[in-house]
């Protein structure tokens, strides 16, 4: 169960106990106490960035237990860049930088695990890169991310045109060989035709 130093001092010393000229514990005088203000927003322009950066700004609003917030902007060539905690709760906080180019990753971390919304409060945060909006949540678990970097066209692949079917070559039909016609060659037949010579006959 998650308890404030506070909620563990009234629990021990009660409300009837005097802190210097005023009371303390739960009888503080109604002029000794004032409402809670959000944190000062500092002027930051987005064109004071180089070349070679862009401009991040963060909206955060805290839940019931700021102090379990914290978050991280990360680039592959210099990790870390710059990262966030501490922060109080219920109040609203607005973070500007400038970033490393490379830098496309923002994470928020919840380290009791509930998020920022809903379960004890109405936390949220949201990001934007060179006054464009990125991403933006507050119910999530432990973490949540938002990418920073515009998201490169993603191209059709290029199939290979399919071949035409290779047709085997045609053979020309083969000839049959020219025989030249030959010398014409004398033949002698004898017959000897039997009782009815009508029934006999022959050919070359």
């Amino acid at each position: 169960m998650r308890r404030t130093a506070m909620g563990n001092y009234l629990n021990e010393r009660g409300c009837d106990f005097e802190v210097g000229e005023m009371l303390g514990g739960c009888n503080q005088c109604e002029e000794c106490s004032f409402p809670p203000t959000s944190s000062p927003i500092s002027f930051f322009p987005s064109n004071s960035c180089a070349d070679d950066e862009k401009y991040f700004k963060l909206s955060l609003k805290t839940d019931d237990y700021g102090d379990e917030t914290s978050w991280r902007i990360t680039s592959p060539t210099n990790g870390n860049v710059v990262s966030g905690n501490g922060y109080l709760s219920n109040r609203e906080y607005t973070k500007r930088h400038c970033i490393p180019s490379d830098a496309c990753t923002f994470e928020i971390f919840d380290s009791f695990g509930d998020g920022l919304c809903c379960s004890h409060g109405q936390g949220s945060y949201k990001v934007w890169v060179d006054n464009v909006e990125k991403g933006m949540g507050g119910a999530f678990e432990s973490s949540a991310s938002v990418s920073l970097c515009a998201t490169a066209p993603t191209t059709a692949p290029t199939l290979n045109p399919t071949p035409s079917p290779t047709l085997p070559p045609t053979t020309a039909p083969t000839l049959m060989p020219t025989f030249n016609p030959t010398t014409c060659l004398t033949v002698k037949i004898n017959i000897l035709t039997d009782n009815y010579p009508g029934e006999t006959e022959w050919n070359i």
